[in-house]
């Protein structure tokens, strides 16, 4: 059996799997340091549901995921083709950066990018067990070619162990994925795509506890079938952001020779618009009447889908009362004619579809390219992570993506970058790297999976971070960049060595702007006085420093609004940034206390049941982890640090 060496595993071809590959390629430099195992390379960076970066949450997510050099922000910039914020009406801090990409275009840029990285083999097989001896990872063993070779032609299954330190796996939906299309299932993990069965049973056999969640997608439609100039139409922003810093540089390409990879010229691929529509009373009562072949309903399905992202038969359901529901009309590709309808993801029967989608305003001739489904597919239970994303079971052995029960590409590629940094670390011997809850969205998603069990797939939203009027989408480098670089992420390439100083140069600038803030009046007012109004926006604030001569001569106006607009929010939030640091400096010494992993808490006697039991299942790593257990309560918190101090004593006592 050939058997072959790296210093990183990457297990999927995904958001989260290219992310980890991508971080782990910045911080292991050399050829062929890393593998990038994958069912069909072909399909690396593949859209499986709308084709859409960002949005409220999820657009923190990416910016975060940028200024830690990842390549999400990259590729949105390269294929997006339609760009808008959300929120706008609303302060700074919920704003929500969204792109439209061509679905064609992302993932070629993605496999691009890949593909310019010597540290990273793609390699074509799927696992068939996770190689562990004495609690750590020592590698995968992948199958490569056909089953049916004997019967099709193609080549031979051949057996091959890869040996690495450290395993990122990320599976996606594919774990023993199932699809379902009104009474018809097919296994799969997204159309066209088989599903990956060997995993599931080789984790669960390591001792994993794992479950099944269920997401789904809406129909895809043939634009030149709708009635599109009828309907209302939905834009982008005049004056479209870049979700990455490194977007109109003033560099060569990013990554091959390739014009399109060339970011000097925003945005890359000309704009679209979307339309506007809506389901019917008359569709409500058809759903209504074939909830009984719905797989929610008639129990085909047992697992539970997004409370957030519900399927039309689920609002229909829950909110009886309304008679109709807003679809978006999005185009996936300048390739191609397809529409994406968002706001009717579906599992419903083909001839149920039909109704629903030809009822709609616009559609009532649209021909459906592909009816829409549901998938349901085994995730592991995420209260067996770490906040580094490696396992408790398994030393060596990291999850990242909707394996962790998560819902979205946001949250997925998230996740792969914590797996992908912390996997290299460990192959350096370095310390964890972990992001807390009030420096990035990156640290809410992280300590959630690691304190809550997820009974649905888990979303980003502003309200689960309580910092978020400092985690803006604005600050993203000034709160993570610098980390960035702390731990290596920027030394070993061009780009890296260009975001610092993109970041130098944006340190410097906001610096002369809040002395200029500090120093300067507009009308008899101190400018320090008014930014603080939620009055003034940031045209305004450059305005006015503008007229007062102190708004610098650049040749980057975006790079130039960028600064300008965080400037602005600091000030704008400055008295609540103020208390809020001063909260968490104070929460500072419980939130990142250690708790010795040796500790048995089921030895605590004196303790609660039900905090015993929260404890012994989560195994929290701090003191802030375990305060945010359900069942954890302030007294309990208090009794834990006793127990914990008396625990360390009786432990020295041994060791004398």
């Amino acid at each position: 059996m050939a058997e072959h060496r790296y210093q990183v595993i990457v297990i999927g071809g995904g958001h989260a799997g290219v992310e980890a590959a991508w971080a782990c390629a910045n911080l292991l430099p050399g050829e062929r340091t890393v593998a990038l195992v994958t069912l069909d390379p072909s399909k690396i960076g593949v859209m499986s549901c709308n084709p859409a970066i960002g949005g409220l949450a999820k657009g923190q997510l990416v910016r975060e995921i940028d200024a830690l050099g990842g390549l999400m922000g990259l590729a949105t910039d390269l294929t997006g083709i339609q760009f808008k914020v959300l929120n706008q009406s609303k302060g700074p801090a919920v704003h929500g950066p969204r792109a439209q990409c061509d679905k064609h275009a992302y993932a070629q840029a993605v496999q691009a990018l890949i593909a310019s990285r010597p540290e990273v083999e793609v390699i074509a097989g799927s696992v068939e067990r996770l190689l562990v001896e004495g609690g750590r990872v020592r590698g995968v063993e992948i199958a490569r070619g056909t089953r049916q070779a004997a019967s099709t032609g193609g080549s031979p299954v051949a057996t091959h162990v890869l040996s690495a330190a450290a395993v990122v796996l990320t599976t996606g939906t594919f774990m023993r994925g199932l699809m379902h299309c009104g009474e018809q299932k097919t296994r799969g993990g997204r159309f066209g795509e088989d599903a990956s069965v060997g995993i599931s049973g080789a984790l669960r056999d390591l001792g994993f506890e794992l479950g099944r969640l269920k997401t789904g997608t809406p129909p895809r439609l043939k634009r030149g079938t709708i009635d599109w100039d009828a309907l209302e139409p939905a834009m982008g922003d005049d004056v479209p952001l870049p979700f990455s810093d490194l977007t109109g540089m003033d560099e060569p390409d990013i990554g091959p020779d390739s014009p399109a990879l060339s970011l000097r010229r925003f945005p890359v691929l000309p704009q679209v618009d979307c339309r506007q529509t809506r389901t019917t009373a008359h569709a409500h009562e058809m759903i209504r009447a074939n909830l009984h072949r719905a797989p929610m309903y008639s129990g085909q399905i047992e697992s539970v889908g997004p409370r957030y992202c519900p399927s039309i038969e689920d609002k229909v359901v829950r909110f009886a009362e309304r008679e109709s529901h807003g679809v978006f009309l999005e185009p996936e590709s300048l390739r191609d004619d397809w529409i994406y309808c968002n706001g009717i993801s579906t599992s419903l029967p083909p001839d149920v579809q039909d109704v629903i989608v030809r009822s709609m305003p616009g559609c009532e001739h649209a021909h459906i390219y592909r009816y829409g489904y549901a998938v349901e597919y085994d995730m592991v239970r995420p209260h067996q992570i770490r906040a580094t994303g490696m396992t408790k079971l398994v030393e060596g052995l990291f999850l990242a993506g909707q394996i962790n029960g998560t819902s979205g590409y946001e949250e997925a590629a998230a996740q792969g970058i914590v797996a992908g940094i912390n996997a290299a670390r460990r192959v350096l011997a370095r310390g964890e790297f972990v992001v807390g809850r009030d420096q990035a969205y990156i640290g809410v998603l992280m300590d959630d999976l690691v304190t809550k069990t997820p009974v649905e797939p888990y979303r980003m939203f502003t309200s689960r971070a309580e910092h978020r009027l400092s985690l803006r989408s604005d600050n993203a480098p000034e709160r993570l960049t610098p980390l960035a670089r702390d731990i290596g992420l920027l030394d070993s390439t061009r780009l890296g060595r260009v975001r610092w100083s993109l970041f130098e140069r944006r340190r410097e600038l906001a610096s002369r702007l809040h002395e200029a803030i500090d120093r300067e009046r507009s009308d008899g007012e101190p400018l320090s006085k008014l930014a603080r109004s939620d009055k003034i926006e940031a045209a305004d604030l450059r305005a006015m420093l503008a007229a007062a001569g102190c708004v610098p001569e650049h040749d980057d106006e975006r790079f130039l609004d960028a600064t300008i607009r965080t400037v602005h929010a600091d000030r704008r939030y400055e008295a609540y940034l103020v208390r809020q640091r001063t909260e968490v400096k104070r929460q500072g010494e419980m939130e990142h206390r250690r708790i010795p992993d040796a500790i048995d808490f089921g030895d605590f006697k004196d303790m609660r049941a039900e905090a015993r039991q929260a404890l012994a299942k989560f195994r929290p790593s701090t003191f802030g982890q375990a305060g945010r257990l359900e069942g954890v309560t302030p007294a309990d918190l208090t009794l834990l640090s006793v127990l914990v101090d008396r625990w360390g004593r009786d432990r020295r006592q041994l060791v004398k």
